[in-house]
């Protein structure tokens, strides 16, 4: 199996919603205000496309505007997805998977917002704004 399509599998902390991905893109790290509200820090997530991701059990989907939705256990709260109703993909927090050694860091995103406590390495590639990362078909998933 190529790294591109190794399959990934995650859960929330109870276990009520599991999940099994393929194509797992790199990870970003958004620092949106919303993605701040709803995790308490920074999101960690990696996109999936929607063909490529399977889940079991039922996740509460949360608007947080007209367009975008967070998915969460309904159960034990645990924050497990976003998405854009526009985009074919789904994000995947990284802190959800059971695996997530191989997958690389791809960037930071809406660094315009991010919270005065923490920096960010300057090494790492910055996105004041959205840069609109699409799946990564070169991804060490």
């Amino acid at each position: 199996m190529s790294e591109s399509a190794k399959v990934r599998t995650g859960s929330c902390a109870c276990g009520a919603i599991r999940y099994r991905a393929e194509s797992v893109a790199p990870i970003w790290y958004c620092h949106c205000r919303q993605c701040r509200n709803i995790t308490g820090h920074y999101m960690a997530a990696s996109q999936v496309a929607l063909d490529q991701i399977e889940i079991s059990g039922e996740p509460k989907w949360y608007y947080v505007n007209e367009r975008s939705r967070h998915g969460f256990c309904p159960e034990c709260g645990s924050q497990l997805f976003w998405r854009n109703n526009e985009n074919d993909y789904l994000s995947v927090t990284g802190g959800s998977m059971d695996d997530a050694s191989e997958l690389t860091n791809k960037g930071h995103i809406f660094t315009g917002e991010k919270g005065a406590y923490y920096d960010i390495p300057e090494h790492e590639e910055q996105c004041v704004t959205w840069t609109n990362p699409e799946p990564d078909s070169n991804s060490t998933s």
